[in-house]
């Protein structure tokens, strides 16, 4: 074995130019952008089994609800040859960011632990997503304990226009013992609720404290919440967003490239087969230059989407096969499954999983 360069600051870095400015959130505000890993600090890791299942996001966006998650999983156990899954991954729109220990109750109705009971009846298993880091201006939480929060930082860091988005997003402080407390008490609730896969998301917001000088205090803090998760060996962790630096023996899986599709521009051609293109060449160039961080966490190429409503054509969903078969991580499909044709699944769908059977 030898050094291991982790090239680009973060899972969502262009590793094709690590020092790419914007989006803003690609570059680390202390230029450290690739970052060399010695022999003798890499952990022996023995990764856990890499999941199969489906995420909520990449089709339904916020658009989710107790009825939309339960139907796509009704829809895969009825149908388990040719959806062989085993996680139904509930992704944002579950509840105001923020608010974890509270899902919305008019999509929810039922509290999570039934939810999860549900999945579970059905044969699978339960995922959940959440950012640790942030909760919007309509948050309880942040209503109710605004000094919680690093002043005047934007959370998701994609442009100077950031600040004109409402609801704002803002970033809790993990040196107020209060915050660290309160996000403990939510991975304890998520575990108690029997969900057996976290989805953290966005974990680069609070090395954007203009407080911090060197990456050295946020690289720590984001290394203790993570290990507060790694306490929990039951739960497989993906993370996303995440500094690659300070996750290192932390998470079993990490994202490798940004969002391959964005949902809000289904069927919105051209526009989406232009910004998914441009994903999925920057998915093909990160997974070949973070390939020999296999060592460290199993890597994560995001879902597998081949409906036409995404605008990619033919042969880039089996471009994207095969990006995800070589990843050899985790394996999420992301279309609303119920769409899908016979066509579609035997020539897109069955392939992915035939190595892995």
């Amino acid at each position: 074995m030898t050094d291991i360069n982790l090239i680009g600051w973060q899972s969502w870095s262009d590793c094709n130019s690590p020092n790419r400015k914007l989006p803003l959130r690609y570059s680390s505000p202390f230029g450290q952008n690739v970052i060399t890993v010695p022999f003798h600090k890499i952990p022996t890791v023995n990764h856990k089994p890499p999941p199969r299942g489906w995420c909520s996001w990449h089709w339904f966006g916020n658009n989710i609800s107790e009825n939309t998650i339960l139907d796509q999983a009704r829809f895969i156990a009825q149908n388990k040859k040719q959806f062989p899954l085993e996680y139904i991954l509930i992704d944002s729109g579950w509840c105001t960011w923020g608010d974890w220990l509270t899902p919305n109750s008019k999509k929810f109705p039922h509290n999570p632990k039934w939810l999860v009971k549900e999945i579970h009846k059905l044969g699978l298993k339960a995922g959940i997503w959440f950012a640790p880091l942030l909760a919007t201006s309509t948050s309880d939480l942040y209503r109710k304990y605004p000094t919680w929060f690093i002043p005047n930082l934007e959370a998701t860091k994609v442009s100077p226009l950031d600040v004109l988005i409402y609801p704002k997003r803002h970033v809790l402080d993990l040196q107020n013992p209060k915050v660290t407390k309160y996000l403990n008490s939510v991975v304890d609730y998520l575990s108690d609720c029997g969900f057996e896969l976290f989805k953290l998301d966005f974990l680069y917001a609070g090395h954007f404290n203009p407080e911090f000088k060197t990456s050295a205090v946020p690289d720590n803090l984001l290394q203790t919440l993570l290990s507060t998760v790694h306490c929990h060996p039951s739960i497989y962790t993906i993370a996303c967003g995440c500094p690659l630096a300070p996750a290192v023996g932390m998470v079993d899986a990490m994202r490798i490239s940004d969002d391959i599709n964005i949902p809000q521009l289904k069927y919105l051609w051209p526009v989406n087969h232009l910004i998914h293109t441009s994903r999925l060449n920057q998915l093909t160039l990160n997974l070949k230059l973070r390939q020999q961080t296999k060592v460290l966490w199993n890597l994560d190429p995001d879902a597998f989407i081949c409906h036409p409503a995404h605008g990619l054509t033919p042969a880039q969903v089996l471009h994207l096969q095969s990006l995800i078969k070589s990843a050899s991580g985790p394996i999420f499909l992301g279309d609303n499954l119920k769409l899908l044709s016979a066509n579609q699944i035997d020539k897109f769908i069955y392939p992915l999983f035939q190595s892995h059977n």
